[in-house]
């Protein structure tokens, strides 16, 4: 039948025995789940790695003369075999020629912080075939943003405080909250839960004085004995100051008239789709937001917070498979015409020209916005500034957070900054919608400053 969970991300630092836990799951799915034809596969960058988990299960094989006479398992040099049921269990590098095509019950990848995301990709998808495999993660953090490793992380991270649900992905992340002191001990259990068993204390101790005294030996401690990502980014907003600036009884209706801008991000006609405005009154910059997705999208995803977004008013289903174009355009140049002065709407020519053709004969202003680190860094920043200035006010949207909690930034060596996403199944279209509306009142607020500092040249 089929297995309620497809992928699991065990994370954890070093020490605390993942390789263990991975070897009993390989001999239990080796001998025990339904095993006629079943095959393991331990699976690392190099060969050398993926053997840790496979020698781990041979050693408790080895060890277990009741369990090799009941499952009729024969422990070998480079596999662990069972010839009555044509199941085994072996050891794959990611360059092997079997990667390509995997089609096991059960596929260890061990420290996903070093495996390339083509290699992820191919045992995922060839394991999604089957209905009843399982892909166990097991890993540490690591340095590198760019990892799948860092990607899977960051997820497993929403879906186990609850702000992403998935159902198929068992979700296990070890590690510091936010605002814990490394060096203070009653925190380190938190990402060692085999503290004072197989991660000894005094060890660790003199671990954390080393690092403490040593700065070269901190980014060390936080990865591997921590479970920290060195490089690891938060939200780029603040969002806790984002929901000191919500308010509930914000209606558009009382700021009719207003000039303002508009962003508009089109992100896919199956996909999540914002338009999002932003007026600005006696210093206050005010946010309305409308999201727009198809309603069988809606269900294929069977996401509380798209089904709770769509109930509450704060997303709207549009009929059919694909996005509504002609409710969009309707509720456009009903903003445009009767709601708001458009002084600028700003949109991505990726996948909006037809859109914005259609508009500009309607003659709404609509100006082009190309997603690059040259137009997005000065918005992003003015409207993070802007958020902790407390001088944003929005309706408290879920999914407008949402968006805006899953944006990271990526940072040049001039200290440029675009935003991004750390997982594709974490949407930040509102939040990019929202950055393009800034960008004019960014661009309003750098003329007056300089005209302010020097005047108005007269030439």
């Amino acid at each position: 039948g089929y297995r309620k969970y497809r992928i699991a991300h065990v994370e954890v630092s070093r020490g605390n025995g993942k390789s263990l836990l991975a070897s009993q799951a390989g001999l239990y799915f080796l001998a025990f789940d339904s095993p006629l034809g079943n095959k393991v596969a331990c699976v690392a960058s190099r060969k050398e790695q993926a053997r840790i988990v496979l020698d781990s299960s041979r050693a408790m094989a080895k060890k277990s003369d009741a369990y090799r006479k009941k499952t009729g398992v024969t422990v070998l040099a480079h596999k662990i075999v069972n010839d009555s049921t044509f199941s085994e269990m072996r050891a794959l590098s990611a360059d092997s020629d079997g990667l390509d095509g995997l089609n096991d019950v059960l596929a260890i990848l061990d420290e996903l912080h070093v495996m390339k995301k083509a290699v992820f990709d191919v045992i995922y998808s060839g394991m999604s075939k089957r209905k009843d495999s399982l892909t166990l993660c097991i890993t540490t953090a690591g340095f590198d943003m760019e990892s799948v490793g860092y990607s899977q992380s960051v997820y497993a991270k929403k879906v186990a405080t609850g702000e992403y649900e998935d159902e198929q992905f068992f979700s296990l992340p070890y590690t510091l909250d936010k605002d814990d002191d490394i060096y203070d001990p009653s925190v380190w259990i938190k990402a060692n839960p085999n503290y004072g068993v197989s991660v000894d204390p005094l060890t660790f101790e003199a671990k954390a004085k080393k690092a403490k005294l040593t700065p070269s030996d901190v980014g060390n401690f936080k990865v591997k004995h921590l479970n920290i990502w060195l490089s690891e980014a938060n939200a780029f907003f603040n969002m806790s100051k984002w929901d000191k600036c919500a308010d509930p009884t914000l209606n558009q209706q009382d700021y009719l008239g207003l000039n303002g801008y508009v962003g508009l991000d089109l992100a896919s006609k199956i996909d999540l789709t914002g338009l999002v405005t932003m007026v600005e009154k006696e210093g206050i910059f005010y946010i309305f937001e409308k999201a727009y997705i198809p309603e069988e999208r809606v269900k294929e995803l069977n996401m509380p917070l798209y089904t709770d977004a769509v109930g509450d008013g704060f997303l709207t289903a549009t009929p059919g498979e694909v996005i509504n174009y002609p409710k969009l355009q309707e509720d456009f140049k009903n903003l445009c015409f009767k709601k708001l002065k458009v002084k600028e709407a700003f949109y991505d020519p990726w996948n909006a020209t037809e859109f914005s053709q259609r508009m500009l004969a309607e003659r709404i202003n609509m100006v082009e916005f190309r997603m690059n680190t040259a137009n997005l860094s000065e918005p992003m920043k003015w409207l993070g500034a802007k958020i902790i200035e407390g001088k944003v006010r929005h309706n408290g949207s879920p999914l407008l957070r949402w968006c805006m909690s899953n944006v990271v930034a990526k940072v040049d060596g001039n200290d440029n900054v675009y935003p991004r996403k750390s997982h594709e199944k974490l949407k930040i279209d509102l939040a990019i919608a929202l950055i393009m509306a800034s960008a004019g009142y960014m661009q309003e607020s750098q003329k007056k400053s300089v005209y302010a500092t020097r005047g108005i040249r007269v030439l």
